[in-house]
């Protein structure tokens, strides 16, 4: 058997391997405070079944992700798991590569093979210090923009499915007038080499909407809004490990033009109500609630400053949700199609 970490975004430090028993626990490199991901794969363990311990609560409420291909995930079940979450048990069929990690991850493959599905190019937007391409993808020719990002954090897979999703709706519905600039992996070094992404050291990419900016893409983003008619920005993200609050889609609310955000909610809530995993008027973090202060520079902060921004907040979806209101790699695409839905509605509503 061989524990490995040689593919994008892999991320496990192995302390120790005793028959089938296996202690291992997350690579925080330069995160300065303690975060949950982790991602590995297991190659040569054909008929063997082996206990993954982490010694703290790292698992979901269904057990790991696990893929065979990177492409499709699926939840390895709650029955595979050890007490508090802690560990997980798993049986493998064959000597072929089996994929584990934290919740579904998306990669930058994976959203080349979109690009391709719909004969779109992605330019190159910034270049990072460690020579990794950031790239946008416009489409629509009219002069207002909607700005839309995520991986900020770079662990946070779910916002990126969501981001596809509404990527795909508007690719065919996109309101006359408007054009679309997405950026899906603003921290493409840690999208690749498996970092948390949250609370870097010094900042983290959404902490950099600052007067000079760390980040080459932060600071390329920052110069593209200033140079173009931005009416709308949303920035996905995925929330803290688990429970709670943390188990639900939800908006990140600012003190800007709150009427629109409420008018928002309501209409996505109302597109999402019929979908297996959806959003919910009244899971929202308020204005000067719980972490969601004005002390920290972030990139609706900073979209929500511009004079031609109407309407700009963070949506947040959970990793793995709720029996009822179950995390898949579809729904968390179907959300985003629904979120889509509710932008058009609201253009609409104000025209």
């Amino acid at each position: 058997m061989r524990i490995t970490t040689d593919f994008t975004g892999g991320n496990i430090k192995v302390l120790s391997v005793e028959g089938d028993y296996v202690k291992v626990e997350c690579d925080l490199r330069d995160t300065t405070t303690d975060w949950f991901y982790w991602a590995f794969c297991v190659k040569g363990a054909s008929g063997r079944t082996i206990t993954f311990d982490f010694g703290r609560d790292r698992l979901g409420y269904f057990g790991p992700a696990v893929s065979k291909d990177l492409k499709t995930w699926n939840w390895a079940g709650e029955e595979t798991l050890g007490d508090n979450r802690f560990s997980f048990t798993y049986t493998f069929d064959d000597d072929s590569p089996t994929y584990f990690a934290h919740d579904m991850i998306y990669s930058p493959e994976r959203f080349e093979e979109f690009l391709k599905k719909h004969n779109l190019n992605a330019l190159t937007f910034a270049v990072t210090d460690k020579g990794n391409e950031v790239k946008i993808l416009e489409f629509g020719g009219g002069d207002k923009t909607i700005v839309l990002t995520s991986r900020h954090h770079c662990c946070e897979s779910t916002g990126t499915y969501v981001l596809e999703g509404v990527l795909e709706h508007l690719l065919k519905n996109l309101p006359d007038g408007y054009r679309v600039a997405a950026v899906p992996f603003m921290d493409i070094d840690g999208v690749i080499f498996g970092d948390q992404g949250k609370n870097r050291h010094p900042h983290d990419h959404n902490r950099d909407y600052i007067e000079n900016p760390v980040y080459p893409s932060v600071r390329e983003l920052m110069a593209y809004a200033k140079e173009h008619n931005v009416k709308f920005q949303f920035d996905f993200h995925s929330p803290y490990h688990i429970g709670g609050g943390d188990d639900k889609v939800f908006l990140v609310r600012n003190l800007l033009n709150t009427k629109g955000q409420d008018e928002f909610a309501s209409l996505f809530h109302e597109e999402s109500a019929n979908l297996s995993f959806r959003y919910f008027v009244g899971s929202d973090i308020m204005p000067n609630t719980s972490w969601n202060t004005l002390t920290n520079p972030t990139s609706t902060k900073f979209f929500s400053s511009l004079p031609t921004t109407e309407l700009s907040f963070t949506l947040e979806t959970a990793y793995f949700g709720t029996e009822e209101n179950k995390v898949s790699q579809e729904g968390l695409i179907e959300l985003g199609k629904a979120f889509a839905r509710a932008l058009i509605r609201y253009i609409e509503n104000h025209r």
